[in-house]
């Protein structure tokens, strides 16, 4: 296994992927400004490539076993970008459409025993520097367990296809949740600010320039998108986008039941979208508000940023 060592840049090439994913040291962040605003990475951040993602030094240690894992062929795989608003949503809509809408068990178990995240503890130093009571609250799954939950399997996951399992996308059905960019920096600028995992010591404008520069983890954001993008016809691949979900949530849920070849009456699907209603209520899914967090000149600079990465392609965000 690739080990992170403090004196080196590089990890051993000897452990690199199968994909061939290599995993270096990104050397600006283990200097200042980087290491003042980000001071819970104080081992830095590293890039893989080709790909450029951009983790934890942590994610390094466990990234084989996660592209190693047995992937089965009536899984469901959720993926988004981290804090997508759609994540939640979507989770707990494809375990309850997977489940016979078994509400009683939803309410039983938290979302998060039932659709555990695979790379979720390899985001920061989890062990050091969250209490016990935290993680015991939570009643997160390790990614050891995964393999022993029974199936149908609900998991979710934010790395990109080529850090994921090689058969994921042809044995199991993938549904990619995309979200506006703009409401992806304002809710992962609000919960590198909240939460001390991650904590974010900066301003809004300086996290713009981090996150649009590929210097925060999982990024870069359209590289991951782009990709699922160019294979939406893939018969096993569904990709969503959370604006749409907002505004016609019906469609969207018989367009998920259609995808996991589920039937589900009249009657299901309206309390489905009672069950989301509530979600959103419990404060679950919180919007996001982007444009009332950037100034004219950071705004303008992310429309640029936006426009470069998309040009050549038919991909198209829909702002609120």
């Amino acid at each position: 296994m690739p080990s992170f060592h403090s004196n080196k840049s590089t990890y051993d090439p000897v452990n690199r992927l199968q994909s061939g994913v290599k995993f270096n040291v990104i050397p600006e962040t283990l200097q200042s400004p980087f290491k003042d605003h980000f001071p819970a990475y104080y081992k830095g951040l590293v890039r893989g490539e080709p790909g450029g993602f951009v983790i934890h030094p942590k994610f390094v240690t466990n990234a084989k076993k996660i592209y190693n894992v047995k992937v089965r062929s009536d899984d469901i795989w959720i993926r988004t970008f981290p804090r997508s608003p759609g994540t939640t949503w979507t989770s707990e809509l494809a375990w309850l459409i997977m489940n016979d809408c078994n509400y009683e068990e939803a309410a039983r178990v938290p979302l998060s025993v039932r659709s555990p995240n695979i790379d979720t503890h390899y985001f920061t130093n989890w062990d050091d520097l969250a209490p016990s009571e935290i993680i015991n609250a939570r009643q997160c799954r390790s990614f050891d367990n995964v393999e022993q939950l029974p199936s149908p399997r609900v998991l979710q996951s934010h790395l990109p296809f080529q850090l994921l399992p090689p058969r994921l996308l042809n044995t199991s059905k993938v549904i990619y949740v995309a979200l506006n960019p703009k409401d992806a920096i304002v809710s992962f600028f609000h919960f590198h600010k909240l939460v001390k995992l991650c904590y974010f010591a900066g301003e809004m404008e300086q996290f713009v320039d981090y996150f649009i520069n590929n210097q925060v983890s999982w990024t870069p954001y359209f590289s991951s998108i782009l990709d699922a993008w160019g294979k939406r016809n893939h018969p096993n691949l569904l990709i969503l986008f959370y604006q749409d979900m907002k505004k016609d949530l019906r469609t969207q849920i018989e367009k998920m039941a259609t995808f996991l070849n589920k039937s589900l009456n009249e009657k299901q699907v309206e309390k489905l979208m009672d069950h989301v209603h509530y979600l959103s209520c419990a404060g679950e899914m919180a919007d996001c508000g982007e444009m009332t967090h950037f100034s004219p000149e950071v705004n303008r600079k992310i429309d640029e940023w936006i426009e470069k990465n998309l040009e050549g392609t038919d991909l198209k965000f829909v702002a609120e």
